[in-house]
């Protein structure tokens, strides 16, 4: 394992010996965000290599150089993100980093939640109560590829909204601390924090205390009481518990000061998804920190909470996109996920579980359905192993069930309620225990020669669409420095790309994430309107996007045509004689 280290500095500081330079190129406005992401921008990383961006006295505060840090995380192979923390009582003295945040800046707390609220997440900062080993800064974390694709998501949202003329929440991330630090850099700095308290499915080793030479720790009994009283106030949310708690704090401190939150160091980390619904999932009592409390965002109805509990059936949550009321029952395995006019009180629905995407159903289609099982999954299911999805009428089998193809479409067979009289839609749609099952592969035909994604998407629909789409991936780190001409030239295509079949919930969740990252790039940024059947432009480009990253993902886990294994068969559910596929508008 490769353990890249950094240290980020102004142009007149050298880097601490044994760790790579990251000059800030806007030190005094970001804090360490600039420049990392300008490195993850122009950097590729990958899977098998870990990275940190490490505090200017982070050797100072822990004892740790360059190669003790490297031989500790080397020590640890198994884990995903590797944390530091030089003070206890600094971590486990602070409810949370956004709390400790309003020290420094009075009002940094109310903007943090609003800035979360507007990616329609609710988080209740002042009832959010992490793991007190999370509550350190970027600048005091070493993590693999899946932990910065995470932060990286967040931390471009925090970069866009400060750019957005009209965001009502820019002025108020502008806001400077006595110090002239930005609330935006505050922000940025503790959004590590939030990644490895969220995401559960991280593997996280924290260092003890007795491994740093500086650190300063606490008897094991003054931790105990503390973490007693945390447990307290998260079980009541009750200013006296609160209250209790910082009493103790106030004592501690007596004897091993904390030090002054303006002196906190900061550092950046980066990477993209897998997290805005796992923010959902941490929110607690309803009240807020400020006298002006911010909205909560509509929370799932209760009866749909049922339905959701009978859905994941042990390792696995399976969920069906719709849009129209199902046109027959499906097993009680799959979890429904309504769109548009199908959506009603009781069910799992659009409106409730992402709001925001709501206004662009029409261009968007059923890909929004994803994103809400994304967030319904992050929040009520995240140690689940693998994720299943369907459409309403289209499923993936692991073998063939009627052996009649679609009249129109090749690829498909068509399954009618001739074979449901045979066979229940249970047994056709068990996906067995396989990691994978996706339909099988085809390719694009641009005057009688083999085509590429971008030359038949120039054909069929509007080219200029796939080329934004593909610059905005490009711009939030989805694709590499020279992956979008691999993309504009890939001729294996799946259809529906990561929107049907069955795949490990990692990947999943990741390449859903980025997916809705790109799409929200692109409706805030380009006012794209089609007419008929090319209106769902963003879900067209969605679908060429997820078929490359389950290619992606496929051919670096089991080579080409390795992957092949796991091809399955897709269907189109009929009613009687109806071998004819007609496209859903």
């Amino acid at each position: 394992m490769n353990v890249n280290l950094f240290q980020i500095s102004g142009p007149s500081r050298s880097a601490a010996p044994g760790f790579q330079q990251l000059v800030s190129p806007l030190p005094g406005l970001w804090g360490d965000l600039s420049a990392m992401r300008r490195f993850f921008r122009e950097q590729a990383i990958d899977d098998e290599s870990c990275y940190g961006f490490l505090a200017p006295d982070f050797v100072g505060r822990t004892g740790l150089d360059a190669a003790a840090v490297a031989a500790l995380v080397q020590a640890q192979p198994q884990a995903q993100a590797w944390t530091f923390c030089p003070v206890t009582l600094e971590a486990c003295g602070q409810l949370n980093l956004l709390l400790q945040g309003e020290q420094q800046l009075p009002g940094f707390a109310q903007t943090a939640q609003a800035f979360f609220h507007s990616l329609g997440l609710e988080l209740d900062v002042a009832h959010f109560l992490p793991r007190w080993e999370n509550n350190v800064l970027n600048g005091f974390v070493v993590a693999r590829r899946a932990f910065w694709q995470t932060w990286f998501d967040l931390a471009e949202r925090l970069h866009l909204a400060t750019e957005e003329v009209g965001n009502p929440l820019r002025q108020a991330l502008e806001a400077g601390t006595p110090a002239g630090e930005p609330a935006k850099a505050l922000l940025a700095d503790r959004l590590a924090s939030l990644v490895l308290a969220l995401d559960q499915q991280l593997e996280v080793w924290h260092c003890p205390t007795e491994r740093m030479p500086a650190a300063r720790s606490l008897a094991s009994a003054d931790i105990a009481g503390l973490e007693q009283l945390r447990a307290a106030y998260a079980n009541s949310g009750a200013a006296g518990d609160r209250q209790r708690f910082e009493a103790e704090v106030q004592r501690l401190q007596q004897s091993q000061p904390l030090m002054p939150a303006t002196s906190l160091p900061s550092a950046a980390a980066i990477s993209l998804d897998s997290l805005r619904s796992a923010l959902q999932a941490m929110g607690g009592s309803p009240a807020a920190p400020a006298a002006t409390a911010v909205p909560a965002m509509p929370t799932v109805p209760p009866q749909a909470d049922n339905a959701a509990a009978q859905a994941a059936r042990g390792e696995l949550v399976f969920g069906c996109m719709t849009h129209v009321p199902l046109p027959i029952k499906f097993p009680d395995y799959v979890l429904p996920i309504y769109l548009g006019e199908s959506q009603h009180d009781g069910a799992l629905n659009l409106r409730d579980l992402a709001p925001e995407w709501v206004p662009y159903h029409p261009i968007v289609a059923g890909m929004l359905g994803n994103f809400a099982l994304r967030r319904l999954i992050l929040r009520d299911y995240p140690k689940i192993k693998r994720v299943g999805v369907c459409l309403y009428r289209k499923f993936i089998s692991r073998e063939r069930i009627s052996g009649v193809p679609a009249e129109d479409n090749w690829m498909m067979d068509v399954v009618s309620d001739k074979e449901f009289a045979r066979q229940s839609l249970e047994q056709m749609m068990e996906p067995g225990d396989q990691e994978f099952l996706v339909g099988k592969t085809c390719g694009f035909n641009v005057g009688g020669q083999s085509a590429g994604y971008l030359s038949h998407y120039a054909l069929a629909h509007h080219a200029e669409d796939l080329l934004r789409f593909a610059a905005a991936a490009t711009e939030l780190g989805v694709f590499g420095k020279s992956e979008a001409e691999q993309f504009f030239n890939e001729k294996i295509f799946f259809m529906g790309g990561v929107e049907m079949g069955v795949f490990p919930a990692e990947f999943w969740l990741r390449a859903v994430g980025q997916i809705e990252a790109v799409i929200w790039y692109c409706v805030k940024h380009y006012d794209t309107r089609r007419e008929g059947y090319q209106t769902r432009a963003w879900a067209f480009c969605a679908e060429r996007l997820g078929s490359y990253l389950l290619l992606r993902e496929l051919r670096a886990r089991f080579g080409d045509p390795g992957y092949m294994r796991f091809f399955g068969q897709l269907n189109l559910i009929t009613r009687g004689d109806q071998v004819k596929y007609v496209p859903s508008h």
